[in-house]
């Protein structure tokens, strides 16, 4: 008679002690923390409204922008053009920033280092309109 072993690509379930009444739950709690921290090292992410990409996302589309509601200083956020023309996000106080963006294309723009809000335009199309709230 010929034993095969069969193999799984499933992990195995990591060990939690168990032990009789809450203090087990406590115990397994404590465990999983600890193993999803590396020692010295801490948490330096910044909370964000929606998702980590998109929170961060300058989004055109049909001729309008959508904005982030507020992105840190000097943080780089993604700029994206869904539209089939080209866009810019020029900032209405010169020489504060001028992204253009090509039709399909992603670009990155810096945000400027002081708080506060930076109204913006889009050059060849000057009704689209928005502002940049730096904090």
């Amino acid at each position: 008679m010929t034993v095969m072993a069969a193999t799984s690509s499933l992990r195995p379930e990591p060990f939690v002690p168990r032990t009789a009444g809450t203090g087990g739950a406590v115990l397994a709690l404590l465990l999983l923390l600890t193993a999803c921290s590396s020692p010295g090292e801490e948490d330096h992410a910044t909370p964000t409204a929606a998702g980590s990409d998109e929170a961060m996302t300058i989004v055109i589309s049909e001729f309008s922008y959508q904005v982030p509601d507020t992105v840190p200083p000097g943080a780089s956020v993604t700029v994206r053009n869904e539209d089939d023309v080209g866009h810019t996000v020029t900032s209405d106080e010169p020489e504060i920033f001028d992204v253009p963006v090509g039709p399909g294309e992603e670009v990155t723009l810096t945000t400027p280092d002081e708080p506060g809000q930076y109204p913006f335009h889009c050059i060849p199309h000057p009704q689209m309109t928005g502002t940049l709230v730096v904090g």
